[in-house]
């Protein structure tokens, strides 16, 4: 019988059917409405326009706080594109930026291409270590520090207040401008409160839509420290639009944040994920050091003894699909060992419990495996 096959490997929403019938009603509305959808596709949609930036502040809420100006707005065609624009202009080759010790893998791409150097600082279950933070501002002087500390990826912990303050002291210090990256903070009802909100002057932040309504919407809100510092990149990438927004996929997602089309989009999103993680902590809770969360992922080290690669290919050996920390760690070998499956792709919530209880079946032939091997029966002889 062949094995079923199962993809944890996205950090995705699930599909809802939501999803397309809200498409389905915004091709029609526009269709019928009186604007000139033609001229949209004869012009660049320059940093959004004005009611994208507005719909853009609204989307963001309470996350940054006091509500920022329009004039701090920038719209841009999605995260990976906006941490390459700001590791580019704020950090720039040759320089240093540092990020939690697993980050996501595409930083690193990001950061070859801009030819930025990346140097990670150790997390414990809070996040970024303070002092080792400071050790790693005074040995490498960088210019930034990428943080996605809010359903972080991929351990899953979310920074609290205190540890965000101790941070951005540290950060204003030395002068370390904050790249803030809140991918699925949405998610969450109890928050932290943002580092934009802590400490605004030194703080770039950054929301995507794609983790919370589809990956292939290409859209993201970034929030400049002030207007001016906004204008300073702005002025730099005026000649280039690979950045721009799309003008069609603006005003779809202006058009339904306007319309609360996004914010239902989102509930439903947050019910789903809600249950499928119900799921996940009902099989691995009591395994120690599983962290799950409101969020689209959650973590879960490997037994001792098994580095991240070996548990993810035996979890795939196995018909599930997983990523490991090794791809989160860079040119290095992680210190955290572990996976970081995702909840969105299955199709339902059998198909959720299916794939964590295979997840644990394999967890606990390894633990096992390692216990009975000579050298933990001469360890525990000895």
């Amino acid at each position: 019988m062949e094995r079923k096959q199962i993809s944890l490997m996205r950090a995705t929403p699930p599909h809802l059917s939501a999803l397309s019938e809200a498409l389905q009603k915004t091709w029609a509305a526009f269709a019928d409405s009186d604007e000139n959808l033609a001229r949209q596709f004869r012009q660049h949609r320059y940093n959004g326009n004005e009611e994208d930036r507005a719909a853009g502040v609204e989307w963001i809420g309470n996350r940054v706080r006091p509500v920022p100006a329009l004039d701090r707005m920038m719209v841009t065609n999605g995260t990976m594109n906006s941490i390459l624009l700001l590791t580019s202009s704020l950090v720039g080759p040759g320089n240093v930026l540092l990020t939690e010790e697993l980050t996501f893998p595409q930083v690193y791409t990001l950061a070859k291409i801009a030819s930025v150097e990346v140097q990670g600082v150790r997390i414990d279950q809070q996040g970024l270590v303070p002092e080792d933070f400071e050790q790693k501002c005074k040995q490498y002087a960088p210019k930034a520090v990428y943080v996605n500390c809010t359903v972080h990826s991929p351990t899953a912990y979310v920074m609290p207040t205190e540890r965000r303050r101790a941070i951005a002291d540290i950060a204003r210090k030395y002068g370390v401008q904050i790249v803030e990256d809140e991918a699925q903070a949405l998610y969450l009802d109890a928050l932290p409160d943002s580092f934009a909100t802590i400490a605004p002057d030194i703080t770039w932040y950054l929301m995507g839509l794609s983790k919370y309504l589809s990956l292939g919407i290409r859209l993201a809100f970034v929030v400049a420290p002030s207007e001016r510092a906004l204008a300073n990149i702005l002025e730099r990438l005026r000649p280039i639009s690979t950045w721009h927004p799309a003008p069609l996929m603006a005003s779809v997602i202006t058009h339904w944040i306007r319309t609360g089309v996004a914010e239902t989009l989102l509930q439903l999103a947050r019910i789903e994920v809600r249950k499928r993680q119900a799921i996940v902590s009902e099989v691995l809770s009591d395994i120690d050091g599983f962290q799950g969360s409101s969020g689209i992922h959650f973590w879960l080290p490997a037994p001792a003894g098994v580095d991240s690669e070996q548990f993810s290919r035996a979890i795939g050996e196995a018909g599930i699909l997983v990523r490991p920390s090794k791809l989160y760690a860079g040119d290095r070998e992680p210190r955290l060992q572990g996976i970081r499956p995702g909840v969105g792709d299955p199709v339902d919530l059998a198909e959720t419990r299916y794939a964590v209880e295979v997840i644990r079946g394999i967890y606990q032939q390894l633990r096992h495996q390692d216990e009975d091997s000579p050298q933990r029966i001469a360890s525990k002889i000895v």
